[in-house]
């Protein structure tokens, strides 16, 4: 408490400037409010920052509320400040991704009335840092991926858990490994900032083929 490097403030907004993973709300100890801070000065842990991402609207930075929407990054959004975004037309490298209502899927969690935290509508666990969720892009269900892969055979034509709806699935996209391609109908939600910088990698390599 109080400089002893032991605390965290409540709140920390994520942002995407080179170099900066976030910056302050809180003055003191030698920063003012809103100071961009590197990320290694903070000693925020990867499970830490998918806490705040799980809370927060990645555009805004206010705390997400319904309608909730994911890009292909598997970043969450409050729509309507997405909605503001593509219309102001304002350049941000950060979403540069985001071009129209085709970038974004909506998305309808199971909210627990007593924490207000998302839950895996199939096994009721809550959705979190080392609860990974997966959304299917088809249809816009999400679950945690223990749920998924109870219900998913190695085929690449799958049907949701939740609600049927068929989809394309590569058993091989939970191996993490770089070199596999972009997968656009399953979407891993919450990355840390270094699954965001090979999801990002791998997004702009498959924008790129289709402009060829």
């Amino acid at each position: 408490m109080g400089g002893d490097g032991g605390s965290i403030p409540s709140r920390i907004d994520l942002v995407r400037t080179s170099g900066y993973a976030f910056s302050r709300n809180l003055g003191g100890m030698g920063y003012l409010p809103n100071t961009q801070c590197r990320a290694n000065n903070e000693h925020l842990s990867s499970n830490q920052i998918k806490e705040l991402r799980w809370k927060t609207c990645a555009l805004s930075q206010e705390p997400l509320s319904p309608p909730i929407v994911s890009c292909k990054l598997g970043l969450l959004y409050n729509k309507e400040a997405v909605l503001k975004f593509i219309l102001s037309k304002k350049p941000n490298p950060s979403f540069e991704h985001l071009k129209g209502l085709k970038d974004i899927k909506d998305i309808e969690f199971l909210v627990d009335k007593g924490t207000g935290r998302f839950l895996c509508p199939i096994l009721r666990t809550e959705l979190s840092a080392t609860n990974r969720a997966v959304l299917i892009w088809n249809c816009g269900c999400c679950m945690s991926e223990k749920a998924f892969k109870q219900f998913m055979k190695n085929t690449t034509e799958a049907q949701c858990p939740n609600c049927n709806t068929t989809f394309k699935y590569n058993p091989e996209v939970f191996n993490k490994s770089q070199s596999l391609p972009f997968n656009s109908d399953l979407v891993f939600l919450v990355p840390d900032l270094t699954e965001e910088g090979i999801l990002r990698t791998k997004l702009l390599h498959l924008k790129s083929l289709k402009t060829q």
